[in-house]
């Protein structure tokens, strides 16, 4: 009887009674097709070192090399920080993609960015400063959080991509929408932020990327150590679960080190848009031309390189296109987040619909009456009128409805008449707005 078992795009096939040399001649069958993905590893380190001596080259001196002064204070500590960020975001998004067997899962669209970020902003909003390390373990803390509920609103890592997705861009979005409320409302205390929260490689020195650096390369190690568990577990979780692997624990390390290296990466640079996104995409588009690359032994150093590509490349290319001067007015994050747009854009179109193209009957609405048609619609009336006149009375000073009747009458005293002046195409816009994005 043979039993054959599946890893990705490898198939192994054994005999029981089979000798062992047979075995030994598959083994070394395979070998080649290793060394294969172990030569991809290679070149895309050395294509790593030719954009890191060229990202050297653009700056607003003209000296290089020979200015040691530019070189060290400024250029190596900014290329070092790019090239720790980009790979723990890669890493960070090969995990995340493995586990929830989903390939739009990545620390930006699974809110774990947005939480870290939130939760930084928030310790400078209120004034704590605290070392370098302790605003890591910050990051860690709102990131760990912000992965969680994410998972519990999808129900499990294992969910679809819709409800992944939604869940994650939800709350990616608020907490996004508190993060800028902290910045406006704290502008004296997180003035420092604004770049930062953007994405951005400026550095004082080497000494935040020496404090990051042994923990990308600690918990891409231990990330190693989980790859033949991320293999069997890319079967399904019965298929792993029969062979022995431990799902729920496999699945909660993974994750935590997942949002370690987000928590890093965002201490160091702030959010880096979509980095954790386009690294794993590309590492997966080279197992199509090199399939030894399937394997997470290979698949996990493979995505980090091709992050530290996107990040090094983003912000070199950035400067070159628009120049030095202009470049230091705009975070390399913008750069890395239109590049991710963009292959979330391409993603999306090689997607195939998986259902009919009828809509389903349970999601299928229809109205019952005229009469209960017409109370809802007014109803829904008088709300938006409630909420136009909450918005002009309400305000540091809270007004009366006769006010406003004096004001649209053009006989308001002076300071009503400056305050309705103000609230009212304030509400008005925000009425419009609300109608024409629903």
């Amino acid at each position: 009887m043979t039993e054959t078992l599946r890893l990705d795009d490898a198939t192994a096939t054994a005999e029981p009674d089979a000798p062992a040399s047979a075995v030994r001649v598959g083994a070394e069958g395979r070998k080649p097709a290793v060394w294969t993905g172990v030569g991809v590893l290679v070149a895309l380190a050395v294509v790593l070192v030719a954009v890191a001596c060229w990202h050297l080259t653009q700056g607003t001196s003209g000296a290089v090399f020979a200015d040691a002064d530019v070189l060290w204070g400024s250029r190596v500590p900014r290329l070092a920080a790019g090239v720790a960020v980009g790979v723990a975001l890669g890493v960070a998004g090969i995990l995340l993609q493995s586990l929830a067997r989903n390939a739009l899962a990545s620390p930006d669209t699974l809110g774990v960015t947005a939480g870290a970020c939130l939760a930084v902003t928030a310790l400078a909003a209120f004034g704590i400063a605290v070392p370098v390390w302790a605003s890591g373990a910050v990051a860690f803390a709102g990131g760990i959080v912000a992965a969680g509920i994410v998972l519990g609103l999808a129900g499990g890592a294992g969910s679809s991509t819709t409800r992944l997705i939604l869940a994650g861009s939800a709350l990616a979005l608020a907490f996004q929408a508190a993060t800028s409320t902290l910045l406006i409302l704290f502008d004296e205390e997180t003035k420092g932020l604004l770049a930062w929260g953007s994405g951005s490689l400026s550095q004082l020195g080497l000494t935040a990327f020496l404090q990051a650096a042994p923990v990308v390369v600690v918990v891409t190690v231990l990330a190693l150590v989980l790859a033949r568990r991320l293999d069997i577990l890319s079967l399904g979780d019965d298929t792993a679960s029969s062979l022995g692997v431990p799902i729920r624990s496999t699945r909660t390390i993974g994750i935590l080190l997942a949002v370690t290296l987000t928590a890093v990466a965002v201490t160091l640079a702030g959010p880096m848009g979509f980095v954790g996104l386009c690294a794993p995409v590309l590492a997966r588009l080279l197992t199509r031309v090199v399939p030894s690359l399937n394997r997470h032994l290979l698949l996990i150093p493979a995505s980090g390189l091709l992050g530290a590509l996107v990040v090094i490349l983003s912000d070199a290319l950035l400067r070159a296109l628009i120049g030095a001067e202009a470049a230091i007015l705009i975070p390399t994050g913008v750069a890395t987040t239109l590049l991710g747009a963009i292959v979330l854009v391409l993603m999306a179109r090689r997607l195939r619909d998986a259902g009919p193209t009828r809509e389903p009957p349970r999601v299928r609405f229809g109205v019952r009456s005229r009469l209960r048609f017409r109370i809802t619609l007014a109803l829904v009336a008088l709300g938006v009128v409630g909420v136009l006149l909450l918005g002009l009375l309400a305000g540091h000073t809270w007004l009366l409805t006769g006010d406003i009747a004096l004001w649209l009458q053009g006989q308001a005293p002076a300071p009503i008449a400056f305050a309705l002046d103000e609230r009212a195409p304030r509400i008005v816009a925000a009425v419009v707005a609300g109608a024409a994005l629903a």
